[in-house]
């Protein structure tokens, strides 16, 4: 890791591992290079899973722990990812505060928007990848966290914030947060989803992404 400066950093402003027994990865699709998983198993290696950047981004360990979900249980295909397409040939390692995913795809990264579908091409390396992170705090959700946490205290560690209008999030407006269990908030993501795929595009509906 002594070359790679930007996972370092990544590494230095993170909190505690989630998990002390790091584990092989198992259940990588045979889309992912090999010199991307070791790149993965060997970040795992040295903190297992963890929160960084204020809470904004955050790195699945690679074995599940109490409520958190490990990469190969959040990567199991009857969890979250059915609705999208192609999302069977990602394996998602990261997400930010709102649920949006960064995936192992082929001999890169990729970042998965889950309320269009859209996968797009993110970084050729993991330390590409964490260089860019770095560098993108307000798009991952830094100013929505530390508001949330500073009047409701601490986001449980597989908590993640739902914005009650979901647009606000690519045109940077104001709106209203709810704390969800990840799985949760995925499952939501696809309300978001059919409204913008449907044909023509329809409404969307709040009470499947929205209500209680």
């Amino acid at each position: 890791m002594a070359k790679n400066r930007a996972l370092v950093e990544l590494l230095t402003r993170a909190g505690p591992a989630h998990s002390r027994v790091p584990s092989r990865l198992r259940e990588v699709p045979i889309t992912a290079a090999r010199e991307r998983v070791l790149e993965l198993e060997a970040l795992l290696h040295l903190r297992d899973g963890f929160r960084t950047l204020g809470g904004a981004l955050y790195v699945r360990p690679s074995t599940t722990v109490a409520q958190i979900r490990g990469v190969d249980d959040w990567n199991g295909l009857t969890l979250w990812r059915g609705p999208w397409r192609h999302a069977t040939t990602l394996y998602f390692f990261a997400e930010d505060v709102h649920g949006r995913q960064f995936a192992l795809h082929r001999h890169g990264i990729v970042h998965f928007e889950p309320g269009t579908g859209a996968i797009e091409p993110f970084a050729d390396t993991l330390e590409e990848w964490a260089a860019a992170v770095l560098d993108r705090t307000a798009e991952l959700g830094l100013e929505a966290v530390t508001a949330w946490e500073a009047e409701h205290g601490p986001l449980r560690a597989h908590e993640r914030l739902q914005p009650e209008d979901p647009d606000a999030l690519e045109l940077g407006i104001s709106t209203q947060w709810r704390a969800r269990e990840d799985v949760d908030l995925m499952r939501r993501w696809v309300a978001v989803l059919r409204a913008h795929v449907a044909q023509p595009p329809t409404p969307l509906d709040t009470a499947a992404w929205w209500g209680a």
